[in-house]
């Protein structure tokens, strides 16, 4: 697992947003107000006491989960992705960051068999030429070249186009 590039996911398209998911990830009491006055105002409390309770309760949702959630497997649905995989570094040319950028393609793979998919030694070895002849930029002594990247130096990016 060490060698996987770091993946993550991208709608395409604009999506409903669940509430409860953005509660129990620790963000839910910010979307509206933390000051009593705001809940006053709003008629949601009358004192001050009201507001500890609130947002003590508000906390506690937000940090805790149901032992249903924890288990539940994440269905594989079909869907429309496109993937890239690029080089995050920062003294690598923006022209030469991004390393792969595939075709629109239906599938029902998880984005981690998406990745395995993918002849990522041969791209990575056409990169890594390229890329040990950049100058790191950091060191200002003396003339550095960029080491070969890892798997694991790349971020991977499943974007998400359309589910069925």
């Amino acid at each position: 697992m060490r060698d996987l590039p770091t993946i993550s996911g991208s709608t395409y398209a604009s999506s409903a947003v669940n509430m409860g998911a953005l509660i129990n990830a620790g963000q839910g009491i910010g979307l509206v107000s933390n000051s009593a006055a705001t809940w006053r105002d709003m008629g949601a409390i009358d004192n001050i006491e009201q507001y500890e309770t609130l947002a003590t309760f508000a906390n506690t949702v937000a940090t805790t989960t149901t032992p249903q959630q924890e288990n539940k497997p994440m269905a594989v649905t079909r869907r429309l992705v496109q993937l890239f995989i690029s080089d995050p570094n920062e003294n690598v040319p923006l022209e030469d960051s991004l390393l792969y950028s595939g075709e629109q393609k239906l599938t029902d793979a998880t984005d981690q068999e998406l990745f395995f998919e993918i002849d990522i030694k041969s791209i990575l070895e056409k990169h890594n030429a390229k890329r040990v002849k950049m100058v790191d930029k950091k060191v200002k002594e003396r003339t550095e070249y960029l080491e070969a990247a890892k798997i694991r130096d790349l971020k991977m990016v499943v974007v998400n186009v359309a589910q069925f």
